[in-house]
C-alpha cells in the first residue's frame, strides 16, 4: 500500500513537461541513426548471402516506413498514430533480427511501449501548435498547459536503466572478473573489444579498479533511490560518465547515447526552466500583424510556438505602427495587405521578405532563409505569398466567415468513465500496473542468472526437476516480455560468456590482382573493430561470427556475408576474388596487467588461411583458429 500511495502521489504531482520532450526528441535522433545504420546493412542483416542469394521480403520498405514513423515523433506531430506504427514496426523488424541482435534492440521496445501510453507531445511539439491553432482565434489564444504528471519521468527510467541495471547486477556478482574489481578494465584491454586506445587510463591499477567498484554498487543502488530528489544529480553525474565512458571507449554508440538521453528524465526541471525562460531583452525584428484576419494570428501563433527567445516581437497595424517612424510612409492599406517587418537597424521588409527575416532569427529554420533567397526560389515563394494574400484581402476572414469554434477543453480529471472512475484515474491504475508487472517479470528473469545459479548450485537445488521447471517457465517469461516489452536478461560484458578464453582477432583483408592486400573494414591493422563493427555489426562479428571458442561453420558463414557484402558496395566481382584470412593471437588476462593493451594490440598478424569466390560462389580454406 506504501508503493501504491507513493506512486499516487507521484501522479497527481504536476511539473513542467519539457525535459520529457527533450528526452523524446534526442531518443528519437538516436533511433534514427540506429535505423539508418540498419537500412544501410539491411543486405547484411536479412539476405541470406548479401546481393546473392535474397530475402524474401525487400525490408528497404518497412525499414522506411519505421524511420518515417519516428521522424514523424521527432517533430511531435500526430503522435498517437506514429508512436503506434512505430511500436509496430519495431516490433516486426527487431523480431525479424537473429543473429544481429543486441542488447539495444530491447530498450528501444521498451520505451516505444511506453511512447503509446506518454504524453510525448505535451511540449515542444506540432501536436501542440495544432492545438494552439485549433482552439484560438483573433480574441481568444489558447495555451495549452505544459505541466505532465513527474510519474512520466520516471517509468522509462525504470523501464530503461533502473531494472536494466538490477538484472546486469545479478549477473556480475556472479562473475569474478566484476567482484575482483576488473570489469571496466579487462573487457578495455582487449583490441577487439575497443575501438579507442585508453591506456592512460588502464595502466592505473587503483583507478581502474574504483571504476569498476563503483559501478558495481552504483547499478545496485540506482532502482532504489533513484526516484529521491537529493539523490538524482549524484546519479546523472555518475550514471552519464558511465555511458560517456562506453562512447569512448566501445564501438556501441547507439547504446551509450539511448541510456545518455534517458538520463535527460533526471536533469531536475528547474533547469529547463532557466534555459527556456531566458529570453533576450530586445527584439531584433519586428512584425507588424492584422489583429482582425485569422490566417495572420495563425502567423503570430506559430512563429512565436517555433521561437520563444523574444527576438521576435508581434506589433498590431492597428494599434503599434503608427508609432513606428520606420513606417511612417506607409498606408495603413499597405501595411493589412502585406505583412511587414523592422530589424534593429531599421530596415523595412515586406510579404515573402518579412518571413525570410523570421526564419533567419529562428536559427534552426536558417538553412530555409537561405534556401529562400536563391532565385527562382525566391520568385516562386512570392508568387505563392502573393496569391495567398490577394485571396485573403479580397474576402477579408474575420472570426464569423472563418468558422472559428469557442474553445472547449476536456479534462481527464472530470471525464468520467463510470460513476467513481475517471480518465485520470484509468490512466495511474495502467500505469501502476505497467510498473509492478515490469518488476514482477524482472524479478522472474534473475532467477537465470549467474548468482542464482551459484546460489542453486550451494544449496543443491541446481539440475533438480523443480529447478528444470523453473529455468522452462522463466525461457518462457523471457521471449514474451523480450519481445513485447523489452524486459529480459542483461547479461553484457561478462568474462564467463564474452572474455575467458578469448585468444584471437581474425580480420580479412582483400587480394589485389597486383598481388596487393585491401584491409576490408571489419578489424583494423592494431586488431581493433574498423568502420563496418558498430552495434549489432560489432556484436555479429565478435561474438557470433568469432568468440572465444570459435564455431568454424559459423566462422566461415560470417566471412562469405561480410566479404559478399563488401564486394557488392565496392563493385568488386564474385566471379574471381580471393580474401585472405589474417589471425592476431592475443592474450585474455583474468588479472590486472600493466600496458596489457598496447602489447595485445602490437602483436603481428599470422596467416589464417583464405576464401575464394568463384561465379557467387564461395570456397572457405579457413584454418583451425583454435590450433593456431
Amino acid at each position: 500500500m506504501k508503493f501504491y500511495n507513493r506512486l499516487k502521489r507521484s501522479y497527481d504531482k504536476q511539473i513542467n513537461g519539457r525535459g520529457l520532450a527533450i528526452f523524446r526528441m534526442f531518443y528519437c535522433l538516436i533511433l534514427l541513426c540506429e535505423i539508418s545504420q540498419i537500412f544501410y546493412f539491411r543486405h547484411l542483416i536479412f539476405d541470406k548471402i548479401p546481393y546473392i542469394e535474397l530475402s524474401e521480403i525487400e525490408f528497404g520498405i518497412p525499414i522506411g516506413i519505421w524511420l518515417i514513423s519516428v521522424l514523424f515523433l521527432f517533430f511531435g506531430l500526430f503522435t498517437r498514430f506514429f508512436s503506434v506504427l512505430n511500436y509496430i514496426m519495431g516490433l516486426i523488424l527487431i523480431g525479424s533480427i537473429n543473429t544481429y541482435e543486441y542488447h539495444v534492440f530491447y530498450a528501444y521496445m521498451g520505451i516505444n511501449f511506453l511512447f503509446m501510453f506518454m504524453p510525448i507531445s505535451q511540449c515542444l511539439s506540432l501536436d501542440r501548435l495544432i492545438n494552439k491553432l485549433k482552439y484560438s482565434n483573433t480574441t481568444f489564444q489558447y495555451n495549452p498547459p505544459q505541466n505532465i504528471s513527474q510519474l512520466y519521468y520516471f517509468i522509462p527510467v525504470l523501464s530503461g536503466l533502473a531494472l536494466v541495471y538490477f538484472d546486469s547486477v545479478f549477473w556480475k556478482l556472479g562473475s569474478p572478473m566484476w567482484y575482483n574489481g576488473l570489469g571496466v578494465w579487462e573487457p578495455s584491454s582487449l583490441p577487439m573489444i575497443v575501438h579507442t586506445n585508453t591506456s592512460w587510463l588502464l595502466n592505473n591499477e587503483i583507478l581502474v579498479k574504483f571504476l569498476g567498484y563503483l559501478t558495481l554498487v552504483f547499478e545496485a543502488v540506482f532502482l532504489f533511490v533513484f526516484f529521491r530528489k537529493k539523490w538524482r544529480v549524484p546519479l546523472l553525474i555518475i550514471g552519464l560518465g558511465l555511458h560517456l565512458g562506453i562512447l569512448v571507449t566501445f564501438p556501441i554508440p547507439w547504446f551509450a547515447l539511448i541510456a545518455c538521453s534517458i538520463y535527460i528524465l533526471m536533469i531536475p526541471v528547474t533547469f529547463w526552466d532557466k534555459i527556456f525562460n531566458r529570453k533576450s531583452k530586445t527584439s531584433k525584428l519586428d512584425v507588424f500583424y492584422d489583429t482582425e484576419c485569422p490566417l495572420c494570428v495563425r502567423t503570430k501563433i506559430t512563429v512565436n510556438h517555433l521561437s520563444n527567445s523574444g527576438r521576435i516581437k508581434f506589433l498590431t497595424v492597428q494599434y503599434d505602427a503608427a508609432e513606428n517612424k520606420y513606417l511612417k510612409d506607409k498606408i495603413e492599406e499597405q501595411l493589412l495587405t502585406d505583412i511587414h517587418s523592422v530589424d534593429i537597424n531599421g530596415n523595412v521588409y515586406a510579404g515573402v521578405n518579412t518571413y525570410i527575416q523570421i526564419m533567419r532569427y529562428i536559427w534552426y529554420l536558417y538553412p530555409i532563409s537561405l534556401v529562400l533567397r536563391v532565385p527562382g526560389i525566391f520568385h516562386f515563394a512570392n508568387a505563392v505569398y502573393g496569391y495567398v494574400a490577394k485571396n485573403r484581402t479580397k474576402e477579408r476572414c474575420t472570426d464569423e466567415n472563418c468558422g472559428y469554434d469557442p474553445p472547449s477543453i476536456p479534462d481527464d480529471s472530470k471525464f468520467k468513465l463510470l460513476h467513481n472512475l475517471t480518465l485520470k484515474d484509468l490512466k495511474f491504475k495502467l500505469l501502476h500496473l505497467y510498473i509492478v508487472m515490469a518488476i514482477v517479470l524482472q524479478g522472474i528473469l534473475i532467477y537465470h542468472s549467474y548468482l542464482s545459479e551459484n546460489i542453486q548450485q550451494a544449496l543443491g537445488f541446481n539440475d533438480s526437476k523443480v529447478d528444470v521447471v523453473l529455468e522452462k517457465s522463466v525461457s518462457l517469461v523471457d521471449k514474451v516480455s523480450k519481445t513485447l516489452l523489452g524486459v529480459t536478461h542483461h547479461v553484457v560484458f561478462t568474462d564467463k560468456i564474452h572474455f575467458d578464453g578469448y585468444d584471437h582477432v581474425i580480420a580479412v583483408a582483400y587480394m589485389e590482382k597486383d598481388g596487393s592486400e585491401t584491409l576490408l573494414p571489419i578489424i583494423d591493422e592494431n586488431g581493433s573493430p574498423s568502420n563496418y563493427l558498430y552495434s549489432f555489426n560489432w556484436v555479429k562479428w565478435t561474438f557470433r561470427v568469432n568468440g572465444p571458442n570459435i564455431d568454424q561453420n559459423k566462422l566461415e558463414k560470417g566471412v562469405r556475408d561480410f566479404t559478399a557484402f563488401w564486394a557488392h558496395k565496392k563493385g568488386v566481382s564474385l566471379n574471381d576474388a580471393k580474401f585472405i584470412i589474417k589471425v592476431k593471437k592475443i592474450e585474455s588476462s583474468s588479472v590486472w596487467k600493466d600496458n596489457h593493451l598496447e602489447i595485445q594490440m602490437k602483436k603481428p598478424w599470422i596467416d589464417g588461411g583464405f576464401i575464394m569466390w568463384e561465379n557467387n560462389i564461395c570456397d572457405a580454406n579457413i584454418k583451425n583458429i583454435e590450433k593456431l
